[in-house]
């Protein structure tokens, strides 16, 4: 059975909003010009020096760093968050001493935050101030009312491409490699010598598996499964990777979007269970072949 992702309902967007929008739009004009009137009365009020963008998010970079990387398509956005109304009641936020990991770029955060951060840069702190066709819209949450703007404060913590995030895992885990292919799958082999036979194009193979997002704390799937190699049953990744094992052994393999679920991700019910460029870990075990 897949399991879901649970979404941070302050940050993200349903899979399906995101994939079919890629400016989320207000369509209630009087909502927006009363916004407008609010976010310019609370930078008034507050003496914020903030700037204004093309699509009316208000922002201010409270802490600089020339030198930090700016983010691209697909790369790991590491953050911390708190949010309020622009009645400075505090709705939500990060937890204290964790971290938020959203992928940037690809429609899977409030398009507010999206704008946001690509303003930032990597050790960057900024206040942004998000008319509601940026934040929420018609959808009333809880303490923020339909149509409402609402402020962020934000820290972008770290900004990692998918080969970051692979060498990060490999460390976090203490894993020993034993094979990079030449399409960036890593393979670390848990069983010493391997007994059985290897396994050639054609063949059946049986294979229990449990596959995790890096930063998952639960698998997204698992089971068993019979794969025919060869024949692209699966992703590209996973079948380089048990292509690369003997029957009765046991790995670890890594790989990243580019060999799994690409620039589309996966979903359910409108929700991502595999985000965009997002790079895939299974244990993996060789059952039999035929």
């Amino acid at each position: 059975m897949v399991q879901k992702i649970s979404p941070l309902w302050s940050l993200v967007l349903l899979a399906g909003l995101a994939a079919c929008k890629n400016n989320y739009v207000d369509p209630d004009q009087t909502a927006a010009e009363q916004n407008e009137t609010a976010i310019k009365n609370y930078v008034a009020q507050n003496n914020l020096n903030a700037q204004r963008s093309g699509s009316g998010l208000y922002y201010v970079i409270t802490k600089t760093n020339p030198n930090g990387r700016k983010a691209a398509i697909g790369d790991e956005l590491e953050f911390s968050y708190k949010l309020f109304t622009l009645s400075n009641v505090k709705v939500d936020s990060s937890k204290k001493d964790t971290a938020v990991y959203l992928p940037f770029g690809v429609n899977a955060m409030l398009p507010g935050l999206e704008e946001g951060f690509s303003l930032m840069r990597e050790g960057e702190n900024a206040t942004l101030l998000m008319p509601s066709y940026l934040a929420y819209g018609s959808r009333s949450q809880t303490l923020i009312p339909a149509n409402s703007a609402v402020r962020f404060d934000v820290q972008l913590l770290g900004v990692r491409t998918e080969e970051q995030q692979i060498a990060d895992y490999i460390t976090r885990r203490k894993l020993t490699v034993t094979e990079t292919t030449s399409s960036g799958v890593r393979i670390i082999k848990t069983t010493a010598v391997p007994t059985g036979a290897a396994l050639t194009t054609g063949q059946t193979v049986k294979v229990n598996y449990a596959g995790r997002l890096l930063r998952g704390a639960t698998d997204f799937d698992k089971g068993t499964i019979d794969v025919t190699l060869g024949q692209r049953q699966v992703v590209t990744g996973f079948e380089e990777g048990i292509s690369r094992l003997r029957v009765g052994e046991k790995a670890t393999i890594i790989f990243p979007s580019a060999q799994g679920y690409g620039t589309q991700g996966r979903s359910s019910n409108g929700v991502y269970v595999i985000p965009p460029y997002a790079p895939l870990a299974f244990d993996i075990e060789i059952v039999s072949v035929r």
